[in-house]
């Protein structure tokens, strides 16, 4: 259904102000070179597994760097069972083009196609088990704005 000629006048429409994300810094990470050691509760049999689940991030935005600390949940399985423990991981600062504090607004960091690969075989060393990963993502950091527009008045 369209709208009708004598539905709208001019004195319908009037400013409003609506609250929108205005995006700073959009980049597409890669994180090589990562390597985390945790131990399990007994010595892993060979051949084992390791698995690598992110299972949430905090980011600190300070100038033009994000500050990205994850919780990784790591599971290691070998033919006598399987131990899982949960890391905290402070990543590299990811740089962006722009100082981000140079607005006001709160900052909004968002992640989107989080990738955590495993590189070669996990080593194993009496309890202790390390792994290498690459991490990839793409990072979004966006402020709150107010954006100004003219729209009609609902009439229904």
């Amino acid at each position: 259904m369209g709208f009708l000629s004598n539905q709208m006048s001019l004195q319908d429409f009037q400013d409003h102000q609506l609250k929108t994300l205005k995006v700073l810094c959009k980049e597409r990470v890669q994180q090589p070179n990562n390597q985390i050691t945790f131990t399990v509760p007994g010595v892993p049999l060979n051949p084992f597994t390791v698995t690598l689940i992110p299972l949430s991030f905090t980011a600190i935005v300070d100038q033009d760097k994000v500050f990205n600390t994850w919780q990784l949940q790591v599971t290691a399985a070998d033919a006598s069972g399987s131990a899982t423990s949960i890391i905290t991981y402070r990543e590299d600062a990811v740089v962006c083009s722009l100082d981000l504090t140079q607005w006001p607004g709160q900052v909004v960091v968002q992640k989107h196609d989080v990738e955590f690969r495993i590189i070669g075989e996990p080593v194993a060393v009496g309890q202790q088990i390390t792994i290498n990963f690459v991490i990839n993502y793409c990072l979004i950091v966006a402020k709150e704005v107010l954006l100004e527009v003219n729209g009609a008045i609902q009439f229904c």
